[in-house]
């Protein structure tokens, strides 16, 4: 699927996988953050990203292990609400063991 995801370099079309639903996996466009290894996000479908990864495999496997975590079709506040701050916990933790970082390091 074609997605069109915002930047600080302005908006770009990039194409995505959804391997669980509601979750999507995208590569960064080579312009943004070159010197970074991490090139894959995985994002919920509202577009927020959770995490980025080395790989496409890294970043499917946490979204496969996220999967039953959550609804992920519902919008991101709801998905939010239902976690909780300790079930964001948790999923973040999982992120990190799957080898993920937060989108923003």
């Amino acid at each position: 699927m074609n997605l069109v995801i915002s930047t600080s370099a302005g908006p770009f079309s990039v194409e995505a996988t959804e391997p669980t639903p509601g979750l999507h996996i995208y590569e960064v466009p080579a312009g943004i953050s070159p010197l970074s290894s991490y090139r894959w996000i995985l994002a919920h479908h509202d577009g927020p990203a959770l995490a980025t990864f080395e790989t496409k495999a890294d970043a499917t496997l946490a979204a496969e292990k996220a999967a039953p975590l959550a609804d992920w079709t519902r919008n991101a506040i709801t998905v939010a609400n239902a976690l909780g701050t300790g079930g964001m916990g948790y999923l973040m933790a999982l992120l990190r063991v799957s080898g993920g970082r937060h989108p923003n390091t």
